[in-house]
């Protein structure tokens, strides 16, 4: 039996057999990764360093090393182990394995690969149907990636599960958390355009890590239908815990504020609950201060405006500062526009500036005037000047209560141009297209 081994090694060394075809398509992997040949026979080809894994029912080759010269090929009986050695020019590999249960080729195989039937290898005791491995690596080897699949599902195979990606669509499918954050409207480009987000809420649980935080909101007066805008302002909430939003909440009950106050400043500031309690209190203590306010006014202007209770503190003193020292207010008026019009701490310094000058000085409106009608201050600066410039084209700049024909400066910067044009200015709208033409 050792003779006819050998001489069916001998020729299966020496000769190119059918079974050859599949070590050509083989990928070539690093030589320093060849260990060891489980369940293989090795096949001479024309080709140098290529080896890989089949695994499948009827065979398992692991680390092959094809090359085109096989000097011999032996079986150490003694130790029950397999030593080849394999030549091509200056390369020259020894591979052994001393496991004579993973080295020990089966008899029958022998037999078959010497005779040109069809053999199987034996894999872990399961046999398999050698023509049917290779009628799979040939249609592997003929596959088109670019053709369409016959099945739709067959797509999620073609790349992996979880990969890199810049905005949530490739997770959307799969992910059964953003679909529920689409579902209650959540706006995701909004969260894709933040650093950092998009890695803190891919790792979360839509049951155990947001449904609570979603039922507090709603439980203290956000709507259902704003719930999907408020997570899109303010993601971060889910990495507050229950036990701090419920101690922010409290608070507000214990500072004497109304459930419909406590309703506006979380609904019209998601990110009031981002604030320790700490904070929030010195942040009312503030305006208390500087503004000399009451507090019930401090509890009127957190409900009015809560965005301004969070704001950056410097914006708010360069506005003061400005109201005051630039502009001309005293501490009683700059007082009265806070209460009045608190986003006017929240407007842009520069053109707040600018729209004063030009009610002030040009349109000749008295500070008093401004106090009464501080919305002058928030409109839009060249509207405030076309509407302006046109009543003093046609003599109607008239804005003193005393005076015939008063215009009220709420009027002029309320509704569109056509009210303008018809209760104010008393002229059509193309008249007033026609000057705009002009400036």
């Amino acid at each position: 039996m050792n003779n006819i081994r050998s001489k069916v090694f001998g020729s299966l060394i020496s000769a190119k057999p059918a079974f050859s075809l599949w070590t050509q398509n083989m990928r070539t992997r690093n030589l320093t990764n060849i260990g060891y040949i489980q369940n293989s026979v090795v096949l001479n080809t024309n080709v140098f360093n290529r080896n890989n894994v089949f695994m499948g029912n009827s065979l398992l080759v692991q680390n092959i090393c094809c090359v085109n010269e096989c000097k011999y090929y032996s079986k150490n009986e003694n130790n029950c182990s397999v030593s080849s050695t394999l030549k091509n020019n200056d390369a020259s590999i020894v591979i052994t394995n001393n496991d004579a249960r993973t080295l020990m080729i089966q008899d029958d195989v022998c037999d078959s690969l010497a005779s040109g039937q069809e053999g199987s290898l034996p894999m872990s005791g399961e046999e398999g149907n050698w023509s049917s491995e290779m009628k799979w690596i040939m249609s592997q080897e003929t596959k088109d990636v670019l053709c369409p699949p016959k099945d739709l599902s067959d797509i999620d195979g073609l790349t992996p599960d979880v990969r890199p990606s810049f905005n949530f669509a490739a997770y959307v499918n799969k992910s059964h958390m953003l679909q529920e954050m689409v579902k209650l409207g959540v706006d995701l480009s909004k969260w894709e355009k933040r650093k950092g987000i998009g890695s803190f809420i891919l790792r979360l649980e839509f049951e155990r890590d947001m449904k609570q935080h979603i039922v507090f909101l709603h439980d203290v007066g956000v709507a259902a239908e704003d719930l999907g805008q408020w997570l899109s302002i303010n993601p971060m909430i889910f990495k507050e815990t229950l036990d701090d939003l419920h101690a922010r909440l409290n608070y507000l009950h214990l500072m004497n504020f109304t459930q419909n106050q406590i309703t506006r400043i979380i609904s019209r500031n998601p990110y009031w609950l981002l604030f320790s309690n700490i904070r929030i209190d010195n942040r009312l203590g503030y305006f208390q201060k500087s503004f000399d306010l009451t507090g019930a006014e401090v509890r009127s202007l957190a409900a009015k405006q809560p965005k301004l209770i969070t704001l950056n503190l410097y914006n708010v003193q360069r506005t003061s500062f400005a109201v005051v020292e630039e502009m001309g207010f005293t501490a009683i008026e700059m007082k009265s526009l806070l209460l009045t019009k608190p986003k006017l701490w929240m407007a842009h310094g520069v053109s707040l500036l600018r729209r004063f000058n030009f009610a002030h000085n040009e349109m000749g409106l008295s500070h008093s005037q401004l106090v009464q009608f501080p919305h002058v201050l928030l409109s839009r600066e060249f509207r405030l000047k076309q509407r302006h410039e046109y009543l003093k084209t046609i003599g109607r700049n008239q804005y003193n209560p005393l005076q015939p024909n008063y215009v009220s400066p709420s009027a002029l910067v309320a509704g569109d141009d056509a009210e303008f044009c018809n209760t104010i200015a008393k002229t059509s709208v193309q008249d007033f297209n026609d000057f705009l033409k002009t400036m």
